[in-house]
């Protein structure tokens, strides 16, 4: 799942400590929650997150009771989980089942469950947001978007759209250089970020890190498009992609086709106010496990990528004309 939310307002809000606090709220709340992320992107009004969900019926029923102890004590202090260890040693003493089923459902439901995860990590980031700044209210802009995305080529397209939105906001000239994204994260060391990367292009089964690395650098800039600064030959200095602004411009406006990894530069609302993204076969399955929910005219649901290359993806919603933003001049 990608999932996108804004502050109130769109307002620019965090700072870089603020961003720091945020960092540590998400990692204690993925290994609380047992969601796993595999990108990831705090901006200053907004932040992506690319999540496999588990199913949770299975995930719950494989939870043990020092599982459901060692993520308590992730939020918990030590005296609280002693309490609750205690709770359940009195309840088990004395063989109240409906005692010990309630504090298990009291445990469980927030885990593995993707609103209850957002839900718990936006409102301990407003809580140490209003407390740090003096403020009181509403932080965040109503509920978040969500994109359910197939893996394969779809979660690598999402993955490295993530990981560019400093370059597009024009706060780097290449991800790496932005520490609050995933990329740069796992270029520094970091085993979770590492572990997300190598899931974006690990198809069937793991590759090692470094040929991890080495392919999604080259889906981030564009196979054979790599350069080191310098200039087009019209004189506007070119991305570390290997393209200009002015190039994007020409290309748009002429009615052609960006290539996958210049529209990955820009803003695509297919990954952001899409429904559901993958190959056709992934997105007809959707639609027609949830066809009720889709006007009767309509006959199929994976659609057509406009404005790029976009290779065998399809999304589901109808959406709007001005699928893609050209990225801000810098």
């Amino acid at each position: 799942m990608h999932v996108v939310s804004r502050t109130a307002g769109q307002e620019i809000l965090f700072g870089d400590g603020d961003k720091e606090t945020f960092h540590k709220i998400l990692f204690k709340q993925l290994k609380f929650s047992g969601l796993r992320v595999i990108a990831w992107c705090l901006m200053g009004n907004h932040f992506h997150l690319l999540l496999e969900v588990p199913d949770r019926e299975a995930a719950l029923a494989a939870l043990g009771e020092e599982d459901i102890l060692a993520r308590l004590s992730v939020f918990s202090g030590e005296m609280s989980t002693k309490f609750l260890q205690e709770e359940i040693d009195t309840r088990r003493r004395l063989e109240d089942v409906e005692g010990l089923r309630q504090i298990a459902e009291r445990v469980s439901e927030r885990l593995f469950d993707l609103s209850m995860f957002m839900k718990e990590l936006k409102l301990r980031m407003t809580l140490a947001f209003n407390y740090a700044h003096g403020r009181t209210g509403a932080l965040w802009d109503g509920r978040f978007k969500s994109l359910l995305v197939e893996g394969g080529d779809a979660v690598r397209a999402v993955a490295a759209y993530i990981d560019l939105n400093p370059v597009r906001a024009g706060l780097a000239t290449e991800p790496e250089g932005y520490r609050w994204c995933s990329y740069a994260a796992a270029l520094g060391g970091m085993r979770l970020a590492r572990a997300g990367l190598v899931s974006a292009v690990s198809y069937e089964k793991a590759i090692p890190w470094k040929q991890a690395l080495e392919r999604y650098r080259k889906f981030l800039y564009g196979v054979g498009q790599e350069v080191k600064g310098g200039q087009t030959p019209d004189g506007h200095e070119k991305s570390k992609g290997g393209f200009s602004q002015r190039e994007i411009e020409a290309v748009w406006e002429a009615g052609g086709k960006l290539t996958l990894a210049q529209a990955l530069r820009c803003r695509v609302r297919y990954f952001t106010d899409g429904m559901v993204l993958g190959s056709q076969e992934f997105v007809d399955g959707f639609f027609e496990a949830q066809r009720g929910g889709f006007g009767e005219g309509r006959s199929s649901g994976g659609r057509r990528m406009k404005g790029a290359e976009w290779g065998m993806l399809r999304t589901l919603r109808n959406l709007r004309d001005g699928v893609i933003r050209l990225p801000a001049a810098r």
